[in-house]
């Protein structure tokens, strides 16, 4: 009976700890080749998504006076929430960002939720009782202002 050829038991205390470390690093998130540039959308995307945000604001205030405002505010909020998720999904499926998994997952979750909130806001009805139903279900000031701090501890830790 012929005998496979074993590496003796010292090759295993070589070629393990560079498997694990090669395990460890590449193209996952939060590590990988092409972190500056990945960095530099992510950035890209915070900011926008910032300015988004601000707009938001802007425009909200400015439906006070439509001819409908909670109409105004809907269409505010549809917005905001079709952007906001274009943000988690950059957040969901990039690779390459060098910014700590933790911070990453946070703002994700936080970008999803809020972008959820916002869109079943933006079809509650056009009454103010419907309206005020369905965002009496959300904290949506508190959720905007828990985007912004990700979106700012992200870009701190990107080098911003």
């Amino acid at each position: 009976m012929i005998r496979p050829h074993r590496p003796p038991w010292w090759a295993l205390a070589v070629v393990v700890p560079l498997v694990v470390a090669a395990c460890g690093s590449g193209g996952g998130q939060g590590q990988g080749a092409g972190g500056a540039s990945s960095d530099a959308k992510l950035k890209t995307a915070g900011a926008t998504v910032q300015r988004q945000i601000a707009a938001y604001r802007a425009a909200t205030q400015r439906c006070t006076g439509a001819s409908s405002p909670v109409v105004c505010i809907e269409t505010a909020d549809r917005t905001l929430g079709g952007q906001v998720h274009t943000y988690a999904n950059l957040l969901a499926v990039g690779k390459g960002f060098t910014a700590p998994a933790g911070l990453l997952t946070s703002a994700r979750n936080e970008a999803q939720t809020l972008a959820n909130s916002l869109e079943i806001l933006g079809d509650a009805q056009p009454t103010q009782s419907n309206y005020d139903q369905v965002l009496n279900t959300f904290n949506l000031d508190g959720a905007i202002a828990q985007l912004r701090k990700d979106v700012q501890t992200l870009d701190r830790a990107l080098g911003g």
